[in-house]
């Protein structure tokens, strides 16, 4: 057999380990460049309402997959990386008893209750709203209904597959920090532990994001002679690595995922200033300097226009469906929080409402409508993130709603500023991408950011969009005791 190469260019062979909530994805970079992807689904389990869970031996066996399939490609092709890295799902949470592991919950299980708790508990100690998506939240409910008497671990995915692989009880600082369990100064918060129910030994300890890791364990390092060699580090939730992923460095630069959901995020050197909770702020150091990730996510974006299509028989191009309709859908106004909302309400109950429905409507004007709703919703995230931090001068963009050209100018006219996406935006694996580079970071290695940039700029109706702004924010915060009420009909 002969020995491993590297490729002839000088830019370095990364792998990217994307730990998602559907799917696990392995890339392989050469530099910027993608070579390689292998994606390994795992099933989401709803079967009671608000439930949204995992199973642990599902999420290890597409683990399992993806280091056997990237291993058979790196030897089929004569390679050896360099380094590796983690991107992984903020929030799972996995509570390992004698007799094996709970189901995983994962951010989106809403089953858990605040315990009567406002947004803004321990926010000031921890940086993460008081919701149900939290770990902290789901932790606490489970204590007060006494089932973690018990729980030997509380542990996420990346946390027991490290255990297992690696052979370390280890996590990483901004995973541990969207626990809601870790306070502003890098350790566990004493309040939010007695408020779980927990101590700091059930928990993982807790390393910065471009630590590096042991070597693989036996039998795997033998299994995978390859990727063994590689230098492997940490990572990172996925929140920091979609945004290292884009390039963001500076705090008047914001990150919009514009996917299925969608968030506004960026680095800033301290916590946001937030008293009313509106968004997290993540501790997520690098280089040893402190470091915050702050944004606010939404949980409609791309789910939206789905359920347009699914409902309204409307045109499946959305270019073609914001082309033939008015800007501001003649009067018509979508609240469209047809799953709940996170930021700034961080409201599970809160509902969609329409508002100025007149007979003159039609259904594309409530399709333009909804989608609408979607830019002017993250126009209010911006702004909430721009006073908490300080102004913001440029948004990269990327999910699958940069398809469309249209909508990104709505919402370039609903930011007031120009959004720039990457090519391949719909495509590119920005996580996996964010995670190479702590990888290549963290062993020392330089891999460019080299992006290119398309700019799309807001237009005339720019001044509309803002009118649009304000009475969207106050329709929102006037109806949500309203659609509380509509909903326990």
């Amino acid at each position: 057999m002969p020995e491993p190469s590297h490729p002839p260019s000088t830019q370095p062979l990364v792998v990217a380990f994307d730990l998602g909530t559907t799917a696990l994805k392995a890339v392989l970079f050469h530099g910027r460049a993608e070579r390689h992807r292998l994606q390994f689904p795992y099933p989401l389990y709803a079967e009671q309402p608000g439930q949204a869970t995992q199973r642990l031996p599902d999420l290890m066996q597409a683990f399992t997959l993806a280091l056997s399939g990237m291993e058979e490609y790196l030897t089929r092709h004569d390679l050896t990386p360099q380094a590796a890295a983690f991107s992984n799902a903020m929030h799972s949470l996995t509570l390992i008893r004698p007799g094996g592991p709970s189901d995983v919950y994962t951010f989106a299980d809403l089953r858990a209750g605040t315990g009567g708790h406002p947004v803004t508990h321990l926010h000031a100690q921890t940086g993460v709203p008081w919701h149900p998506m939290t770990p902290a939240v789901k932790l606490a409910a489970l204590h007060a209904a006494g089932q973690l008497t018990d729980v030997a671990r509380v542990s996420g995915v990346k946390e027991e597959l490290l255990l297992r692989f690696f052979g370390v009880y280890w996590t990483d600082q901004s995973t541990a920090s969207a626990t809601g369990l870790l306070g502003r100064g890098g350790t566990y918060d004493p309040q939010a532990l007695a408020q779980a129910g927990v101590t700091a030994a059930h928990l993982p300890t807790v390393h910065p994001i471009e630590a590096p890791l042991p070597p693989l364990r036996p039998p795997y390092r033998d299994r995978y002679p390859r990727l063994a060699a590689a230098h492997w580090a940490i990572g990172a939730s996925d929140g920091v690595t979609a945004t290292e992923g884009l390039g963001i460095t500076r705090p008047d630069q914001a990150a919009l995922s514009v996917g299925t959901s969608s968030a506004v995020r960026t680095f800033t050197p301290r916590p946001a200033a937030d008293p009313h909770a509106h968004l997290f702020s993540y501790r997520a150091d690098q280089g040893g300097q402190e470091r915050y990730l702050v944004g606010g996510p939404s949980n409609n974006a791309g789910i939206v226009l789905n359920w347009l299509r699914d409902n309204l028989n409307i045109p499946q191009d959305l270019d073609d469906l914001l082309h033939a309709t008015t800007p501001g859908a003649r009067g018509l106004l979508c609240l469209p929080a047809l799953s709940g909302e996170r930021a700034p309400l961080w409201d599970p109950h809160v509902s969609g409402s329409l508002l100025g429905l007149g007979l003159h409507h039609t259904r594309v004007d409530i399709a333009r409508a909804g989608m609408e709703g979607v830019a002017l919703h993250l126009a209010w995230l911006s702004d909430l993130l721009a006073s908490g931090t300080q102004p913001l001068r440029e948004y990269r963009a990327t999910g699958g709603l940069t398809r469309s050209r249209a909508w990104l100018r709505v919402l370039a006219n609903a930011l007031n500023a120009p959004v720039l996406v990457p090519d391949g935006a719909d495509l590119f694996e920005g996580s996996a991408f964010g995670a190479a580079l702590i990888a290549a970071r963290s062993a020392g290695l330089d891999l460019p950011h080299t992006l290119t940039f398309d700019a799309v700029e807001p237009d005339a109706d720019a001044p509309l969009y803002a009118t649009l702004g304000r009475k969207y924010r106050h329709a929102v915060l006037a109806l949500q005791t309203l659609t509380h009420e509509l909903r326990a009909l």
